[in-house]
């Protein structure tokens, strides 16, 4: 008798360890960006750098705990539902390090 895979559980493995590892280090280089463009916008943006990177590590913390959390978790757990926060997280995250870098450097 075979099993049909679409109704079968998934075997436990690590490609779920892999891909948490993955949103985390996506997650950390996004904040390691938003910290250094933070650290180089400070002098021509003053203070308007210095929020729009703090919103940047926070989407980018956000996105890490999410990615984390979706590909730890058991398989039937409701977490796991694929619903996209921390994919536009990091896309807002590195939008929001782009933009304000862009601004730094034309105001120069």
């Amino acid at each position: 008798m075979s099993t049909d895979a679409a109704t079968s559980p998934p075997t436990p493995g690590a490609q779920p360890e892999r891909t948490a590892l993955a949103w985390q280090r996506t997650a950390l280089a996004a904040a390691t960006g938003a910290a250094v463009v933070g650290r180089l916008a400070l002098a021509d943006l003053g203070p308007v750098a210095v929020v729009v990177m703090t919103a940047s590590l926070v989407m980018a913390l956000a996105a890490f705990v999410l990615g984390r959390r979706r590909y730890l978790a058991p398989h039937e757990e409701p977490s796991r539902r694929r619903d996209g926060r921390a994919p536009a997280l990091l896309a807002l995250a590195v939008l929001a390090i782009g933009v304000t870098e862009l601004v730094a450097l034309l105001s120069r």
